[in-house]
Parts: C-alpha cells; sequence; structure tokens
C-alpha cells in the first residue's frame, strides 16, 4: 500500500492529512500559529512559523498513523495564496510576510494601474491590481522598507516556502503564481511587459511549474526533521482553492463548488479563459495543466465567523474544549433559533477589506440594522447571513460570465454544517452536495502528489478515483427562497452607499494613528465619486494657456458664461460630442480669489470645470436640502490639480472655486450646456414649493449663507445654515 501526504497551509493554522492511494484518510494533525496586525488592516505572519507547523504536523501524522516512511509515495502543498516572503542571498527570510488579506497596498495598486494600463493589466493576468496579490506588496516593501529591498534575492509565496524548505530547490507553481498580479495567465508564463514597467528585476522569481509535477524531494535535514525518507516526491503542489476543486472533484467544464473556509470562496471550472471585463472576480491558472478557474474570495468569510467565536463566544469554547466539543456547533445551534433575517440585522463581511466583488481595501464589517432587542445569537445568525450573501454577489457575477451551476459542492469548516449548506442552497437558490472526504485542499493536494509519483497518469484519472460524492444535500426552501431574496436585495444596496463612509473612516483611522495626511482629498478620490468624475483626454494644455489669457480679480471673483477665447472650435466640438452627446454648449470661465464658501449652487444641469490653477472645489450633495435649507457640516472640500477636467453632477451643490494659498487665484474654464442661464418662468410661483419655485432668474438655485452677499442681498429662496465654510481656518 502507498501513502499520499497533503498539508493544508492555512491563515488560521497547517493540517497535514495521511491518505492511502485509494484517498481514504488515516490520520490528520493541525497546528496553529499567530496572524499578527500590527496596523489596523495589516496581517502578516511568519514564514517559519509555517514550515514549523508542517514539519511537525508530518512527523504526528506519521507516528499516529505507524505506516512505513518508505511507503509514502509523495507529498503536495496546497497554500494560502498571494503572501510575500522575501529571502536574501542566504536565503534567510527578510521579514513577516505580508498575507493575502493585508489591506495596506492601495497606494501601490494605483501604481501598478497607472503604470501598466487597467485594460492592459486585465488583458495579460486577467485581473485587475488588488491590494491582497503579491505585486502590489513588492512594491510597498520597495517603497517603505528600501534597504531590507536591496537585500531581496528571491519572492515566493507561502507554500513554495515552506516546498523550498523541505527540498531545497526554488520554484512557484503556476495556479499560485496566476495571484500575483505578475502572470500571463493565457501564456502560463511570467510577464516580461509587466514586470519591465514595473521595474521589478525578473531574477527575483524563481522557475514556474505545473501543479501536479515534480517539484523537488525530500533533503537529508528535512527527512530528519520530518520522519519522512530522503528523496521522497514532492509535487508542486496548488493555492488552496485550486487544491479544493480537485478535493471536492471539480476538475472539469460545468463543475463547480463553494467553500467556507478563512476566506469565502465560489469556484468554477472552465477550460477556457473567462474574463470578468470588471475584475469582480478572478481568473487563475488551474491545477489541472491547460485549463483556467474563475473565482471569487470573499476575504473574511470564515474569519468572521473566528472572530464572533473568539470575542463573543470565549468562554463557551473553553467549556467546549474541555468536554471535547465543538463550539461552532453551539454557535449555529443557537443562530437557528433566530428566524431568517436575523430579526432586520444585516452583516457586512469586510473585516480586512474586501476583494469580491466589490474591490475596496478600505470596506469594513459592519452590522446594520442593530436595536435593542438582539442577541447574541441574532448576531451569530447575522454573520452567517453576511457570508453566505457575500458568496450570492460574486455567484451573480459569475452568472454575467455565462456560468450557471445548478449544483455546488460545498466544502471547507462551513461545509460540514447542515444549517449551513441549506443557508448556502437557499440563499443561493440551488441544490448543495457533498463530498465524502472533509479535507478538500489536503486531498486535492494529496492528488497532485499521486500524479507526481505517477500513481495516476493525469490529474482527472486521480480525481475520479479518489474523490468519493457524500451523502449530505440541501435543496433550496421555496419559502426561504422568497425570504432570502428580499434580504439580498438590501444587503447589496448597502455596500454602494457606504462606500465613500469607508473611506473617509480610512482617513480617521490614519489620523487617529498620528499619521499625516492631506488636508484635501483629492478629485481622484473615492470620496469624490458621489459628486462627480474626472473626465479624461480634454486637452486641458491648451485651455490652461487660454485661462492666463483672461482677467483674474483680486480680492473678488468674476464669472463669464461664456467666453469666446475659450470657445475654440476643437475644445466645442470635443466637449459637445463627446462629453454632452452633441448638446449644444457654452464654455466660459470663473476666476478671482475666494477662500470662503458664501452659498451653495444647484445647477440643474451637469457642469465641466476645467482648471488652469491648483484649486479647490467646496461641494455637497443635494440630499443635503431639506425644505430649501442645507447645513454647512454637509461641505466637503477637494483638491483638484491644474490641468483637470471635472464633472460634477447634477445632484452635486457648488459654488465659486477656490485657490489653494492665500496670495495664489484661481482660474477655471466652466462648460454647459447653451441656454442654460434663462429666465425664470412668471407662473412657477404659483405653484407653491415645487422645485422650481426655489429657482432664481438665471436658473439656479441658490442656498446662501446670511454673511454672504447673496444673503445679503435675498436673491436666493436658498438657506445655508451653520458656521460658513472658510479655508482661512
Amino acid at each position: 500500500m502507498k501513502y499520499l501526504l497533503g498539508v493544508d497551509l492555512g491563515t488560521s493554522g497547517t493540517k497535514t492529512v495521511l491518505f492511502d492511494e485509494q484517498g481514504k484518510a488515516i490520520a490528520a494533525q493541525t497546528i496553529e500559529y499567530p496572524l499578527y496586525q500590527p496596523k489596523n488592516g495589516w496581517a502578516e505572519q511568519d514564514p517559519l512559523d509555517w514550515y514549523n507547523a508542517a514539519v511537525n504536523s508530518i512527523k504526528g501524522v506519521l507516528a499516529q498513523s505507524k505506516i512505513d516512511p518508505h511507503d509514502v509515495a509523495g507529498l503536495a502543498i496546497a497554500g494560502q495564496m498571494h503572501g510575500l516572503v522575501m529571502l536574501d542571498q542566504d536565503n534567510k527570510v527578510l521579514r513577516k510576510s505580508i498575507l493575502w488579506c493585508d489591506a495596506r497596498t492601495g497606494k501601490q495598486c494605483d501604481e501598478i494601474t497607472a503604470l501598466v494600463g487597467k485594460n492592459r493589466l486585465i488583458e495579460i493576468n486577467a485581473n485587475p491590481a488588488l491590494s491582497g496579490f503579491t505585486a502590489p506588496k513588492i512594491l510597498w516593501v520597495r517603497e517603505n522598507e528600501p534597504e531590507l529591498y536591496a537585500k531581496c534575492t528571491t519572492v515566493l509565496l507561502p507554500k513554495d516556502y515552506v516546498r523550498f524548505m523541505l527540498t531545497g530547490v526554488k520554484a512557484m507553481e503556476i495556479s499560485d503564481a496566476s495571484g500575483t498580479n505578475l502572470l500571463d495567465i493565457k501564456k502560463r508564463e511570467w510577464s516580461g511587459e509587466i514586470l519591465e514597467k514595473l521595474s521589478i528585476d525578473p531574477s527575483l522569481l524563481p522557475p514556474l511549474i505545473e501543479s501536479c509535477a515534480v517539484a523537488g524531494h525530500i533533503t537529508k535535514e528535512a527527512a530528519k526533521a520530518t520522519g519522512l525518507v530522503e528523496g521522497t516526491i514532492v509535487a508542486g503542489g496548488a493555492g488552496d482553492n485550486a487544491a479544493a476543486a480537485l478535493g471536492t472533484g471539480v476538475c472539469r467544464d460545468g463543475q463547480a463548488f463553494v467553500t467556507l473556509g478563512t476566506s469565502g470562496v465560489v469556484f468554477a471550472h472552465t477550460s477556457q479563459v473567462s474574463i470578468d471585463p470588471l475584475g469582480r472576480v478572478h481568473t487563475f491558472c488551474s491545477a489541472v495543466p491547460g485549463t483556467w478557474t474563475a473565482m471569487s474570495c470573499t476575504l473574511a468569510a470564515g474569519l468572521s465567523l473566528r472572530w464572533a467565536r473568539d470575542e463573543l463566544y470565549s468562554g463557551e469554547k473553553q467549556q467546549c474544549d474541555s468536554e471535547g466539543k465543538d463550539v461552532y456547533d453551539l454557535m449555529t445551534a443557537q443562530a437557528a433559533t433566530v428566524p431568517s433575517g436575523s430579526d432586520g440585522l444585516i452583516y457586512l463581511p469586510y473585516l480586512m477589506g474586501e476583494r469580491s466583488p466589490v474591490l475596496d481595501p478600505e470596506a469594513r464589517g459592519v452590522f446594520f440594522g442593530l436595536s435593542a432587542r438582539h442577541t447574541k445569537a441574532h448576531l451569530t445568525r447575522a454573520v452567517l447571513e453576511g457570508i453566505t450573501l457575500s458568496q450570492r454577489h460574486n455567484l451573480e457575477v459569475l452568472h454575467e460570465m455565462n456560468i450557471v451551476p445548478d449544483t455546488l459542492i460545498a466544502c471547507g469548516g462551513g461545509g460540514r454544517s447542515p444549517f449551513w449548506r441549506q443557508m448556502v442552497a437557499d440563499v443561493l437558490k440551488c441544490k448543495v452536495t457533498t463530498i465524502a472526504s472533509k479535507e478538500g485542499p489536503a486531498l486535492g493536494a494529496a492528488i497532485l502528489a499521486a500524479v507526481a509519483a505517477k500513481i495516476y497518469p493525469t490529474v482527472e484519472e486521480a480525481v475520479d478515483k479518489l474523490v468519493v460524492a457524500g451523502a449530505e444535500h440541501a435543496a433550496p426552501q421555496e419559502q426561504e427562497v422568497a425570504r432570502y431574496d428580499d434580504i439580498y436585495n438590501l444587503y447589496q444596496s448597502l455596500y454602494p452607499t457606504m462606500r465613500p463612509a469607508f473611506h473617509k473612516l480610512a482617513t480617521l483611522r490614519q489620523k487617529l494613528e498620528g499619521e499625516q495626511v492631506p488636508a484635501y482629498k483629492d478629485v481622484f478620490s473615492v470620496e469624490f465619486e458621489r459628486f462627480g468624475k474626472v473626465v479624461p483626454n480634454v486637452d486641458t494644455d491648451t485651455v490652461t494657456k487660454l485661462l492666463e489669457q483672461l482677467p483674474c480679480p483680486e480680492n473678488a471673483v468674476t464669472y463669464v458664461p461664456s467666453e469666446p477665447v475659450l470657445e475654440t472650435p476643437e475644445l466645442m466640438a470635443d466637449m459637445q460630442d463627446r462629453v454632452f452627446g452633441g448638446l449644444p454648449i457654452q464654455i466660459g470661465y470663473c476666476s478671482g480669489h475666494s477662500r470662503t464658501l458664501n452659498a451653495l449652487e444647484y445647477h440643474r444641469n451637469c457642469e465641466i470645470n476645467i482648471v488652469g490653477t491648483d484649486t479647490l472645489f467646496m461641494l455637497a450633495p443635494m440630499s443635503a436640502i431639506k425644505d430649501g435649507i442645507a447645513d454647512t457640516q454637509a461641505v466637503e472640500t477637494f483638491f483638484c490639480p491644474k490641468g483637470t477636467a471635472v464633472q460634477f453632477y447634477e445632484t452635486t451643490l457648488h459654488y465659486a472655486p477656490s485657490h489653494v494659498t492665500e496670495k495664489d487665484g484661481f482660474r477655471v474654464a466652466v462648460v454647459l450646456p447653451r441656454g442654460t442661464n434663462t429666465a425664470k418662468p412668471a407662473h412657477i410661483d404659483a405653484k407653491g414649493d415645487a422645485e422650481p419655485g426655489y429657482l432664481t432668474a438665471n436658473n439656479k438655485w441658490l442656498l446662501a449663507h446670511k454673511d454672504s452677499p447673496e444673503g445679503r442681498g435675498h436673491i436666493s429662496t436658498g438657506v445655508l445654515v451653520g458656521e460658513n465654510v472658510s479655508l482661512s481656518k
């Protein structure tokens, strides 16, 4: 009898399972290790903890099983993806690994997108630049720890580091390498174009290997540490989800699985490269040679449940541990006492930012609708439901890619829970089945070891032999499906609503942690999205030069609605046809000196501002108006750099721009639909409080502060209350 070792290197711990050549688990051992969070949103681990856990768990299962180590045909590792391991010239680890769930690299993701190009990056790598991926981490270390980066000679991923320690051979396996942002997914090779544009030395990256290839053999030192025989075959292994796919029987088109581990995944196999153009789900190389996968990743799915366990059930966990029980069974039993919807409590599982499908490292966990009636059981059920609703959010993206499985195989820790399986069936509206083995990623790794050891000729044949369907299943319940449809409709609306607030919170966290932050967000930031957007490809250089020819009064502001100097044929054609869709336009300008808000303007039309100087815009949403009154506390200030064209939506309140410093004036070109400045119809005043009743004679709604010239002149029925905004303070 031959045996196979599957090592599942996770974020919570490493689990090693010994299988026989028919896929039966003989022995298993799990060793946990710490997660370090030196700052909010950061996540690190010590690579030596992984290696020691792998060594000791391998030694443990050999001791438990009492098999002859000579009968171990091969070993492979399924590993958490994306973690950055940096080695020096002596192969020593330079720093703790920055993990897949770390959210510090938003700036570096923007740099990658700018250097490679968003569309080009997706074209080559099939994925956008994401904070969880490896390339942004490399850039972060280069920018923030340059002395350490200069010492780096090799970059590895978590499982590839452990495999190197066992074999002495450096290599990076293809499914894991897919999540670096550095791979040409279609060609299954490192992208020279991406490496060149990011100025990353190709020598830092080891050779690529397929998952089922022989990557090396157990060294003498590793044999002594683990109890294995020197020379034992070690396969390339796979990223955790690619391995889990094999361990659940997913290796052909039309097959998919859902898992609730530390992260939450919906994963489908495909023989063709299938890419979401918005990058909301990932396309990676499969552990089956010559094929690919489409997968989503909710970063803190199982991690949310672990948080609930540690923070809400710490006492119960100690008691369950002493009684040999699983505290998760207690948690799901309590959750089952609460009806679906958790009595109006919804949880967003964004503890570590989010990857799929909202792509936002600044998103954070939320209990929405919390009231005094809610108990710990409600919070527990809400966490389980929030995790599952996030899987539905991802599955709907796969549907858009024409991947529509009618059955999902449940695996991971959550797959063992009848309660969660039923919830998945009801929320995702499809049948949920299981497999007999409870060791998805570890079994997948063992399958790859079996192929490397030539016990089976192909991955597909090994899957057919080693994976056995389970007896448990769940089917959607009509009444619960209808309830969860309503719950999901509210759930999926919460992130877009809260997106700007998440990014404001990120700035607040920086301030609270003593970091220096800019005085104002810029117009390229997420916070600006609800007010407008930057318009690309405008000839701002020409506009800037033309604005310099026009007056800029001292200690005053001038506005000219239509200015022939600016209304060049080229600019008029571009603005009218490309930006305003053929609507006749006029181009004027606003210039001068202003450092006080005074008033807000509602124009009833979108407006383009092209800034010829660094400029500040003070803005508020139209939703801030209540009965013709707005509070200045709703006002936000944004920096707009010289040479930028910005569109303000018609739902945005704004007024004269402001200059950045006391001494400098501002110059801004203003593009509006022609004929905007019309007289107010005479009959409007008789119509009560209809919106046009608030419009002034030039078709603008001004909400004037009492201390402003507009307020003192009584030219508006709108009122701006609160402390007037002054940039001089």
